[in-house]
Order: C-alpha cells, then structure tokens, then sequence
C-alpha cells in the first residue's frame, strides 16, 4: 500500500510532482483561493485623464460634465475610478479619455459598482467592447518589453 491509501497523509510539497519553476507558494496560481472570471489585461496607468459626462432629458442630446476622476484601471471592456460625486449604479455615463499623447477615445457607459461612503470607487461597464481602446493601451504601456 502507499502512503495515501494506508495513513491518509498528504506528501509535503517537496515531494509533490511539479517542475522545479512550479514551485507552490501562498498565492499559487495551482490552488486559487477565489474564483476570478476576469480575461481582460487590466492597465495601471497615470498617462490618462478621464472627464465623467452624461446626458440628460433637460441638455437637448448634450453632453453635461461631471466631474474629473481619479482613475484605478482600465481595460478595452470597463474602467475603475474614484470621485467624490454620488452616482448611482445602473446610470448611464459618457467618458472621454485622453492620453497625454493627446489620443482621445469617448465611451458610452454604465455605473455597474459603487462603495457606500466616499470617496466613491466605482466599477464602469462599457456599453460595448472597445478593441481600438483596448489595442492603443496595450501598444501604449509604459515600461513594457517584448521578450522572447
């Protein structure tokens, strides 16, 4: 009989069958400890300024600004940021973001987060999938190397 089948034992993990760069750690990719269903990149970036607007009934089809945010991360599908004005979940925004290139894009959204006290972190869902967004952050990343 083995180990397994005679004393229930568990083998420490220097005797475990992984290759020697799978080593396993607390926060090992083999075990998560949550689910995570993201399969977006996700961008830390301080090169983008990001203008809250949306439209009312009362602006005529115009744009009405919000607020400046302070930006968490973005993707080519949502962003997260934080402001001090209270919006609630489910409100449909305008984002125009600019790179410091000077490359806009605006962005039809939804409030899909927010936190109960501020200042308000807020979870954005774009209406649709951005590719342009998408290709210009990863072409644009700061300090990102190709290697081979």
């Amino acid at each position: 009989m083995t180990i397994f089948e005679d004393n229930n034992e568990v083998p420490d993990q220097a005797t475990l069958p992984f290759g020697k760069d799978q080593e396993l750690y607390a926060d090992n990719e083999l075990f998560p400890s949550s689910k995570n269903e993201r399969i977006t990149n996700r961008y830390v970036r301080d090169d983008i300024s990001v203008a809250l607007c949306e439209i009312t009934p009362i602006s005529y089809g115009k744009e009405i600004f919000i607020d400046f945010v302070i930006l968490n991360n973005i993707t080519g599908s949502g962003m997260s940021f934080t402001s001090a004005h209270d919006i609630s979940t489910r409100k449909k925004i305008i984002l125009n973001i600019r790179f410091y290139s000077n490359t806009t894009f605006k962005i039809h959204a939804s409030i899909a987060y927010r936190t109960n006290t501020p200042p308000y972190l807020y979870g954005i869902k774009f209406d649709s999938e951005n590719y342009d967004l998408s290709q210009h952050l990863s072409e644009t990343q700061l300090g990102f190397q190709m290697t081979y």
